[in-house]
């Protein structure tokens, strides 16, 4: 199937369990209820947004040194302070910026994850996922959240 990586909005209490208890991240998530807000996951377009935020200079690290091909179930919290500075980013970067670095040969001779670079339907997934991302994130920053992200 291959990782997709997702993000979920947790509040300090949570943000303080899964630091003491890693392996609780995941019985945490399973556990949450955020019905009808906007969805942090961004599927397995994360290595094509990662390409596209890195080829246009922007200063966002969606997964840092999470391993998405180690199946350990790591996380990596984001405090509301990364929150809020990532929305901010993600505002002030409309795709239209990113797109102008997609690059289908380029990205397949990088093997940017997954090899779909070349089909009709790419362009429009890595745009509805930066559009998700977007979107979780403002979210996430009004009600001044933390989150959890993993790959899964």
């Amino acid at each position: 199937m291959g990782p997709v990586l997702a993000f979920h909005r947790i509040s300090d209490a949570d943000a303080a369990r899964i630091t003491a208890d890693a392996e609780a991240a995941l019985d945490l998530i399973d556990r949450l209820d955020h019905t009808g807000e906007p969805n942090g996951d961004i599927d397995k377009a994360w290595d094509g947004l990662r390409y596209l935020l890195e080829a246009a200079n922007i200063d966002l690290d969606l997964f840092g040194d999470l391993d998405p091909w180690a199946g350990d179930g790591a996380t990596r919290i984001w405090s509301a302070a990364e929150i809020a500075a990532a929305a901010r980013i993600l505002t002030a970067t409309p795709y239209s910026v990113l797109e102008k670095h997609f690059d289908p040969a380029a990205m397949d001779d990088d093997d940017i994850y997954p090899a779909i670079w070349d089909t009709d339907f790419c362009r429009d997934f890595l745009r509805e996922n930066y559009d998700a991302l977007r979107e979780f994130f403002v979210f996430a920053a009004e009600r001044d959240s933390q989150a959890v992200v993993l790959f899964q």
